[in-house]
């Protein structure tokens, strides 16, 4: 995943310092990100995703607080955004910020994120994900072990083979449905998995 955040890294020195949003209905948001211990930070930037402009705005910055960042503000609608850790070289992470209390819980190698609808769908879609990407694992791990043992044959390899093809095929289909429904969760899946779809799946994205 080394190409997961090139376009919204790019984008990071245009952020916008201000935003005219008098006509627009502001509403409340609280953002609550905790780190686990072992990922100690002392300070945290929100950058908003602002389309009309396609730039990044800030949001705010906080200091740590026994590992817990708070953001709190307004906003006039979901919106893609990132939490930036200041003086720090490991990836922001991507999330929709929306009109709610969002609790966010990072450890290292997994995250948690409840609070608002747009965020549970985008965590659905990363647990579904993974299950389908855990199973296509463990059929690799059955070729290898009955190739070791030389149990492996030819009905079993096939069965292994059609396996993992409907296991692909079903990770791209889902991919390319969620990223088509063009919604902010459709935007950060995009953005952290469009590069692995393959030719034929991304004639499909709209």
């Amino acid at each position: 995943m080394k190409k997961t955040f090139i376009a919204i890294s790019l984008l990071l020195g245009l952020a916008l310092t201000g935003c005219d949003n008098s006509n627009r209905h502001l509403m409340d948001y609280r953002v609550t990100c905790t780190l686990d211990s072992k990922l100690q930070r002392d300070s945290a930037t929100l950058l908003v995703l602002e389309d009309d402009y396609n730039k990044l705005r800030v949001n705010g910055t906080a200091l740590a607080s026994d590992g817990v960042f708070t953001f709190t503000g307004q906003t006039d609608g979901p919106k893609v955004a990132l939490i930036r850790w200041d003086n720090d070289s490991t990836k922001p992470f991507l999330f929709v910020l929306e009109a709610a209390d969002i609790s966010i819980t990072i450890k290292p190698g997994s995250w948690n994120i409840s609070g608002s609808p747009l965020n549970l769908e985008y965590q659905r879609y990363v647990n579904q994900r993974n299950g389908i990407t855990n199973a296509r694992l463990a059929t690799w791990q059955e070729y290898l072990d009955m190739s070791a043992d030389s149990s492996l044959k030819p009905d079993d390899e096939g069965r292994m083979v059609r396996q993992d093809s409907l296991l692909y095929d079903s990770l791209q289909r889902i991919t390319v449905e969620r990223i088509n429904r063009g919604d902010a969760v459709g935007r950060i899946i995009k953005e952290r998995y469009a590069n692995q779809l393959d030719k034929e799946h991304m004639r499909q994205l709209k």
